[in-house]
């Protein structure tokens, strides 16, 4: 096998399209909190650049330290090419380099999330050992760093409701992080890793995974149900059910890497569903005529324009900065 078929298979692509996925959703959470018309869409491609190189250098230093030889999540066991690690680190410097094309806080993000990358699988370090520093790499780098990334392209500032939303979303990677280690305790015990499957079995990871996604779900429910987020979500409880029920199934029964991938597949297409009833509720609102997205929620406008006299608004926009598309 060559050194690019090699790179790339190590670069387990079919996984790339969520890692992208967390930074364009970054992206399209400022757009719907703040009802704005489109922007930051051009240096989105410069962070989709800087993800690709950031996720195939993470994977490739990945490699370097694990030598995989069983079951690998979206991917196959490939022998690592000679002087891998420093394909690896080229990467993450590219992935800097790009990143910072579509801004300073995108490239800030980028960089630590490299860091956190070296941190994660320098032979000296090895924090995907550590049972803390592994699901706190992972945790920063995907559930709060990568999306706040996309967010920061739409130039907006940070509000309460998005501080819970990036909260959610954290609890949701690292429920993904505890289910794509459930069937590697051989592999990780005979690396001699401290990881949660190694200490507490299958069951303590998918456990763990079950209740961060509980959580996340549970979090999720009740600010729909105050009015943060469109009330429509709610109609998605059937589903987290059916993916609760999947995964004690799971945690009886134990499982493979295809029981990781059936769990994303369903994951994700919960999440399409939920997206598709935010986007009905926005389109019953702009038929109505009533304010949309984020501005038409039931409850919780924590970055709504404040009502003040004419000369009073003038000079809150003045300072603040005109974020909002007005009713």
């Amino acid at each position: 096998m060559s050194t690019l078929t090699a790179l790339w298979h190590l670069s387990r692509p079919r996984l790339l399209p969520y890692v992208l996925c967390l930074t364009a959703v970054g992206l399209g959470w400022a757009h719907w909190d703040r009802a704005l018309t489109l922007r930051g869409a051009d240096a989105w491609w410069w962070l989709a650049a800087a993800w690709w190189a950031l996720h195939a250098g993470t994977l490739w230093l990945n490699a370097a330290l694990d030598q995989d030889e069983g079951e690998v999540l979206y991917g196959k066991a490939v022998q690592p090419p000679p002087n891998i690690s420093l394909y690896g680190y080229a990467a993450l410097i590219a992935s800097v380099l790009f990143a910072v094309q579509a801004g300073p806080t995108a490239g800030g993000c980028a960089a630590v999330c490299a860091v956190l990358a070296v941190l994660y699988s320098h032979p000296r370090t090895q924090w995907k050992g550590h049972p803390i520093g592994g699901p706190f790499v992972n945790g920063l780098g995907y559930g709060l760093l990568s999306p706040m990334a996309g967010w920061s392209l739409a130039g907006v500032s940070a509000n309460p409701r998005t501080l819970m939303a990036w909260m959610l979303g954290l609890l949701g990677v690292m429920s993904c992080y505890f289910m794509a280690q459930a069937f590697q305790h051989d592999e990780d015990a005979d690396r001699g890793y401290r990881t949660l499957v190694v200490t507490h079995g299958a069951a303590g990871a998918l456990g763990a995974a079950r209740l961060l996604l509980g959580l996340a779900f549970a979090g999720g429910m009740a600010l729909a149900a105050v009015g943060w987020f469109p009330r429509a979500c709610l109609l998605s409880l059937p589903l987290w059910v059916w993916i609760d029920r999947w995964l004690a199934r799971w945690l009886r029964d134990g499982g493979t890497e295809k029981n990781a991938r059936v769990f994303a597949q369903r994951t994700l297409l919960t999440v399409v569903i939920m997206l598709l009833l935010v986007f009905s509720e926005y389109a019953h609102e702009s038929y109505a005529g009533e304010p949309v997205a984020g501005l038409g929620t039931a409850a919780g406008h924590p970055a709504d324009r404040p009502r003040l006299p004419p000369r009073a608004m003038a000079a809150w926009e003045r300072i603040n900065g005109s974020e909002f598309q007005r009713p």
